[in-house]
Protein backbone atom coordinates (compact mmCIF):
# COMPACT_ATOMS: atom_id res chain seq x y z
CA UNK A 1 0.00 0.00 0.00
CA UNK A 2 2.74 2.40 0.90
CA UNK A 3 3.62 1.84 -2.57
CA UNK A 4 0.84 2.93 -4.66
CA UNK A 5 0.39 6.01 -2.04
CA UNK A 6 3.78 7.02 -2.73
CA UNK A 7 2.73 6.50 -6.53
CA UNK A 8 -1.00 8.94 -6.07
CA UNK A 9 1.64 11.43 -4.05
CA UNK A 10 3.62 11.69 -7.02
CA UNK A 11 0.62 11.51 -9.71
CA UNK A 12 -1.19 14.03 -7.96
CA UNK A 13 1.16 16.46 -6.95
CA UNK A 14 1.59 19.37 -10.00
CA UNK A 15 -2.19 18.74 -11.04
CA UNK A 16 -3.73 18.92 -7.49
CA UNK A 17 -1.30 21.51 -6.88
CA UNK A 18 -3.27 23.59 -10.03
CA UNK A 19 -6.68 22.39 -8.76
CA UNK A 20 -5.89 24.47 -5.20
CA UNK A 21 -4.50 27.32 -6.93
CA UNK A 22 -7.91 27.66 -9.32
CA UNK A 23 -9.88 27.11 -6.26
CA UNK A 24 -8.37 29.62 -4.27
CA UNK A 25 -8.58 32.59 -7.18
CA UNK A 26 -12.09 31.75 -7.76
CA UNK A 27 -12.74 31.90 -4.41
CA UNK A 28 -11.42 35.28 -4.12
CA UNK A 29 -13.02 36.34 -7.57
CA UNK A 30 -16.57 35.07 -5.55
CA UNK A 31 -15.99 36.38 -2.45
CA UNK A 32 -15.34 39.93 -3.12
CA UNK A 33 -18.16 39.68 -6.39
CA UNK A 34 -20.42 38.13 -3.70
CA UNK A 35 -19.46 41.66 -0.85
CA UNK A 36 -20.51 43.83 -4.03
CA UNK A 37 -23.40 41.90 -4.70
CA UNK A 38 -22.61 41.34 -8.47
CA UNK A 39 -25.00 38.97 -10.20
CA UNK A 40 -23.42 39.32 -13.58
CA UNK A 41 -21.05 36.49 -15.55
CA UNK A 42 -18.20 36.81 -13.59
CA UNK A 43 -20.06 35.48 -10.50
CA UNK A 44 -21.56 32.57 -12.41
CA UNK A 45 -18.45 31.66 -13.89
CA UNK A 46 -16.83 31.83 -10.40
CA UNK A 47 -19.40 29.76 -8.82
CA UNK A 48 -19.50 27.14 -11.46
CA UNK A 49 -15.86 27.17 -11.36
CA UNK A 50 -15.78 25.83 -8.04
CA UNK A 51 -18.60 23.54 -8.58
CA UNK A 52 -16.60 22.38 -11.01
CA UNK A 53 -13.10 21.65 -8.90
CA UNK A 54 -14.14 21.07 -5.52
CA UNK A 55 -14.73 17.00 -6.83
CA UNK A 56 -11.35 16.66 -6.93
CA UNK A 57 -10.66 17.22 -3.32
CA UNK A 58 -13.15 14.86 -2.46
CA UNK A 59 -12.17 12.69 -4.73
CA UNK A 60 -8.40 12.46 -3.79
CA UNK A 61 -9.57 11.72 -0.08
CA UNK A 62 -11.33 8.63 -1.05
CA UNK A 63 -8.14 7.50 -2.98
CA UNK A 64 -6.24 8.16 0.02
CA UNK A 65 -8.55 6.76 2.49
CA UNK A 66 -8.72 3.51 0.21
CA UNK A 67 -5.07 3.16 0.52
CA UNK A 68 -5.17 3.63 3.92
CA UNK A 69 -2.55 6.33 3.69
CA UNK A 70 -0.72 7.49 6.94
CA UNK A 71 -1.86 11.19 6.76
CA UNK A 72 -5.93 10.41 4.80
CA UNK A 73 -7.07 12.33 7.63
CA UNK A 74 -5.24 15.62 6.10
CA UNK A 75 -7.09 15.76 2.93
CA UNK A 76 -10.52 15.09 5.03
CA UNK A 77 -9.52 18.76 5.92
CA UNK A 78 -8.97 19.90 2.59
CA UNK A 79 -12.06 19.27 1.81
CA UNK A 80 -13.44 21.48 4.19
CA UNK A 81 -11.03 23.82 3.45
CA UNK A 82 -9.91 23.25 -0.36
CA UNK A 83 -6.73 25.76 -0.78
CA UNK A 84 -5.25 24.40 2.13
CA UNK A 85 -4.07 21.46 -0.80
CA UNK A 86 -1.92 24.11 -2.03
CA UNK A 87 1.14 22.87 0.88
CA UNK A 88 -0.03 19.91 1.14
CA UNK A 89 2.81 17.37 2.35
CA UNK A 90 3.66 13.99 1.14
CA UNK A 91 1.41 11.09 2.73
CA UNK A 92 4.92 9.14 3.93
CA UNK A 93 6.88 11.36 6.00
CA UNK A 94 4.87 14.85 6.17
CA UNK A 95 8.32 16.45 5.78
CA UNK A 96 8.56 17.63 1.94
CA UNK A 97 6.12 19.66 -0.21
CA UNK A 98 5.67 19.99 -3.81
CA UNK A 99 6.31 23.35 -5.65
CA UNK A 100 6.80 24.00 -9.22
CA UNK A 101 10.27 23.92 -10.76
CA UNK A 102 11.39 22.88 -7.05
CA UNK A 103 9.19 19.79 -7.19
CA UNK A 104 9.57 17.61 -3.92
CA UNK A 105 11.60 19.68 -1.50
CA UNK A 106 12.07 18.96 2.17
CA UNK A 107 11.50 21.97 4.13
CA UNK A 108 13.73 23.06 6.41
CA UNK A 109 15.69 26.29 7.14
CA UNK A 110 17.16 26.87 3.93
CA UNK A 111 13.66 25.78 2.02
CA UNK A 112 11.76 29.13 4.22
CA UNK A 113 14.82 31.46 3.93
CA UNK A 114 14.12 30.16 -0.18
CA UNK A 115 10.80 31.01 -0.24
CA UNK A 116 10.61 34.08 1.86
CA UNK A 117 13.16 35.70 -0.82
CA UNK A 118 10.72 34.57 -3.46
CA UNK A 119 7.85 36.24 -2.35
CA UNK A 120 9.38 39.32 -0.98
CA UNK A 121 10.02 41.47 -4.08
CA UNK A 122 6.15 40.45 -5.79
CA UNK A 123 4.18 40.91 -2.68
CA UNK A 124 5.44 44.55 -2.71
CA UNK A 125 4.53 45.07 -5.79
CA UNK A 126 1.12 43.76 -5.54
CA UNK A 127 0.68 45.51 -1.89
CA UNK A 128 1.77 48.81 -3.87
CA UNK A 129 -1.11 47.74 -6.75
CA UNK A 130 -3.48 48.93 -3.78
CA UNK A 131 -2.25 52.71 -4.27
CA UNK A 132 -3.90 52.98 -7.68
CA UNK A 133 -7.15 50.54 -7.16
CA UNK A 134 -8.07 52.75 -4.05
CA UNK A 135 -7.51 56.10 -6.69
CA UNK A 136 -9.36 54.60 -9.31
CA UNK A 137 -12.43 53.45 -7.12
CA UNK A 138 -12.10 57.22 -5.21
CA UNK A 139 -12.44 59.17 -8.81
CA UNK A 140 -14.64 56.97 -10.85
CA UNK A 141 -16.96 56.16 -8.15
CA UNK A 142 -20.29 57.40 -9.92
CA UNK A 143 -18.69 55.77 -13.00
CA UNK A 144 -18.60 52.46 -11.33
CA UNK A 145 -21.26 52.32 -9.31
CA UNK A 146 -23.09 53.14 -12.77
CA UNK A 147 -21.44 50.37 -15.02
CA UNK A 148 -21.85 46.62 -13.48
CA UNK A 149 -18.74 45.49 -15.53
CA UNK A 150 -16.51 48.18 -13.92
CA UNK A 151 -17.75 47.63 -10.72
CA UNK A 152 -17.21 43.42 -11.14
CA UNK A 153 -13.80 44.34 -12.50
CA UNK A 154 -12.58 46.10 -9.62
CA UNK A 155 -14.03 43.45 -7.48
CA UNK A 156 -12.50 41.22 -9.30
CA UNK A 157 -8.69 43.10 -8.85
CA UNK A 158 -9.52 43.58 -5.38
CA UNK A 159 -9.71 39.94 -4.95
CA UNK A 160 -6.67 39.86 -7.08
CA UNK A 161 -4.93 40.97 -4.18
CA UNK A 162 -6.70 39.39 -1.73
CA UNK A 163 -5.85 36.06 -3.09
CA UNK A 164 -2.01 37.45 -3.46
CA UNK A 165 -1.64 37.75 0.49
CA UNK A 166 -3.61 34.44 0.86
CA UNK A 167 -1.64 32.25 -1.46
CA UNK A 168 1.27 34.01 0.38
CA UNK A 169 -0.23 33.43 3.82
CA UNK A 170 -0.89 29.48 3.43
CA UNK A 171 2.37 28.55 1.92
CA UNK A 172 4.07 30.58 4.98
CA UNK A 173 2.10 29.11 7.58
CA UNK A 174 2.71 25.89 6.13
CA UNK A 175 6.36 25.92 6.51
CA UNK A 176 7.33 28.21 9.63
CA UNK A 177 7.90 25.85 12.61
CA UNK A 178 6.35 28.78 14.88
CA UNK A 179 3.22 29.26 13.49
CA UNK A 180 1.61 31.07 16.36
CA UNK A 181 4.65 33.12 16.19
CA UNK A 182 4.28 33.86 12.22
CA UNK A 183 0.70 34.81 12.80
CA UNK A 184 1.50 36.86 15.63
CA UNK A 185 3.78 39.09 13.64
CA UNK A 186 1.62 39.24 10.47
CA UNK A 187 -1.77 39.78 12.38
CA UNK A 188 -2.09 42.68 9.73
CA UNK A 189 -1.90 39.76 7.25
CA UNK A 190 -5.05 37.57 8.97
CA UNK A 191 -6.58 40.29 9.48
CA UNK A 192 -6.71 41.53 5.16
CA UNK A 193 -7.72 37.72 4.73
CA UNK A 194 -10.41 37.54 7.39
CA UNK A 195 -12.15 40.79 6.91
CA UNK A 196 -13.54 40.10 3.48
CA UNK A 197 -15.10 36.60 4.37
CA UNK A 198 -16.30 38.26 7.66
CA UNK A 199 -18.39 39.93 4.85
CA UNK A 200 -19.01 37.56 3.08
CA UNK A 201 -20.54 35.29 5.72
CA UNK A 202 -22.63 38.78 6.36
CA UNK A 203 -23.63 38.78 2.85
CA UNK A 204 -25.22 35.06 3.12
CA UNK A 205 -26.89 35.63 6.78
CA UNK A 206 -28.46 39.08 4.87
CA UNK A 207 -29.22 36.20 1.78
CA UNK A 208 -30.50 33.83 4.26
CA UNK A 209 -33.18 35.90 5.76
CA UNK A 210 -34.28 37.74 2.53
CA UNK A 211 -37.75 35.97 3.20
CA UNK A 212 -38.27 37.16 6.49
CA UNK A 213 -37.40 40.93 5.43
CA UNK A 214 -39.91 40.83 2.98
CA UNK A 215 -42.27 40.43 5.64
CA UNK A 216 -41.52 43.22 7.46
CA UNK A 217 -42.88 46.72 6.76
CA UNK A 218 -41.08 48.47 3.98
CA UNK A 219 -39.69 51.62 6.69
CA UNK A 220 -38.35 48.50 8.56
CA UNK A 221 -36.86 47.33 5.91
CA UNK A 222 -34.75 50.30 4.69
CA UNK A 223 -33.56 50.71 7.91
CA UNK A 224 -32.17 47.31 8.59
CA UNK A 225 -30.69 47.84 4.59
CA UNK A 226 -29.23 50.88 6.03
CA UNK A 227 -27.11 49.48 8.94
CA UNK A 228 -26.28 46.83 6.71
CA UNK A 229 -25.01 49.02 4.05
CA UNK A 230 -23.44 51.07 6.73
CA UNK A 231 -21.73 47.75 8.72
CA UNK A 232 -20.51 46.58 5.05
CA UNK A 233 -19.21 50.42 3.98
CA UNK A 234 -17.18 49.95 7.50
CA UNK A 235 -15.73 46.79 7.26
CA UNK A 236 -14.57 47.42 4.01
CA UNK A 237 -13.18 50.88 5.09
CA UNK A 238 -11.24 49.02 7.32
CA UNK A 239 -10.46 46.07 4.90
CA UNK A 240 -8.66 49.41 2.50
CA UNK A 241 -7.02 50.70 5.90
CA UNK A 242 -5.40 47.35 6.52
CA UNK A 243 -4.46 47.15 3.29
CA UNK A 244 -2.66 50.49 3.12
CA UNK A 245 -0.93 49.29 6.56
CA UNK A 246 0.22 46.41 4.80
CA UNK A 247 1.77 48.55 2.29
CA UNK A 248 3.82 50.11 5.02
CA UNK A 249 4.95 47.21 7.21
CA UNK A 250 6.30 45.73 4.14
CA UNK A 251 8.02 48.27 3.28
CA UNK A 252 9.54 48.67 6.64
CA UNK A 253 10.37 44.96 6.37
CA UNK A 254 11.12 44.57 2.26
CA UNK A 255 14.58 43.24 3.05
CA UNK A 256 15.28 41.22 6.02
CA UNK A 257 18.38 39.69 4.57
CA UNK A 258 20.07 43.34 4.49
CA UNK A 259 18.69 44.23 7.88
CA UNK A 260 20.15 40.77 9.02
CA UNK A 261 22.99 41.88 7.50
CA UNK A 262 23.51 45.47 8.98
CA UNK A 263 22.92 44.17 12.25
CA UNK A 264 25.65 41.49 11.85
CA UNK A 265 28.24 44.18 11.05
CA UNK A 266 26.61 46.18 13.82
CA UNK A 267 27.31 43.27 16.28
CA UNK A 268 30.63 42.88 15.04
CA UNK A 269 31.51 46.36 15.62
CA UNK A 270 30.58 46.47 19.09
CA UNK A 271 32.49 43.43 19.78
CA UNK A 272 35.23 44.75 18.17
CA UNK A 273 34.82 47.45 21.19
CA UNK A 274 34.25 45.05 23.99
CA UNK A 275 37.72 43.67 22.92
CA UNK A 276 39.42 46.84 22.51
CA UNK A 277 37.20 47.47 26.33
CA UNK A 278 38.92 43.73 27.87
CA UNK A 279 42.47 44.18 25.94
CA UNK A 280 42.59 48.06 27.87
CA UNK A 281 41.34 46.42 31.21
CA UNK A 282 43.79 43.79 31.06
CA UNK A 283 46.87 46.04 30.51
CA UNK A 284 45.66 47.79 33.26
CA UNK A 285 45.60 45.01 35.37
CA UNK A 286 49.22 44.57 34.10
CA UNK A 287 50.13 47.88 35.12
CA UNK A 288 48.38 47.67 38.48
CA UNK A 289 50.09 44.01 39.17
CA UNK A 290 53.48 45.45 38.11
CA UNK A 291 53.25 48.37 40.52
CA UNK A 292 52.42 46.39 43.22
CA UNK A 293 54.84 43.97 42.66
CA UNK A 294 57.67 47.22 42.89
CA UNK A 295 56.23 48.58 45.81
CA UNK A 296 56.68 45.23 47.47
CA UNK A 297 59.64 44.59 46.15
CA UNK A 298 61.18 48.00 47.74
CA UNK A 299 59.56 47.54 50.88
CA UNK A 300 61.31 44.18 51.04
CA UNK A 301 64.75 46.13 50.33
CA UNK A 302 63.91 48.73 52.64
CA UNK A 303 63.35 45.98 55.10
CA UNK A 304 66.22 44.30 54.59
CA UNK A 305 68.24 47.22 54.70
CA UNK A 306 67.05 47.87 58.49
CA UNK A 307 67.96 44.71 59.10
CA UNK A 308 71.35 45.01 57.88
CA UNK A 309 71.88 48.75 60.10
CA UNK A 310 70.22 47.24 62.94
CA UNK A 311 72.92 44.11 62.62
Amino acid sequence: MNRYTKKVDQFAAAPMFVVSILFLAFFAGMLHLRNLESEGLSLAICEWSLFLLYPCFIIEAMVHLALGSPRWKLNLLFCLVPPLRITARDQMTGRAIWFPVLAWTEVDKQFCTRVRKTFSAPMLVIALLVLPLFAVEHYWQKQIESSPMLADLAAMATGFIWFAFTLEFIIMISIEQKRLDYCRKHWIDLAVICLPMIAFLRTLRITGSAMRLQRLARLQQLTRSARIFRLKSLVMKLYRALLVLEIVNRFLHRNPEKRIARLEELLLEKEQEMEAIRSEMRLLSERITLKSLSETEAESETVSITQRKAA
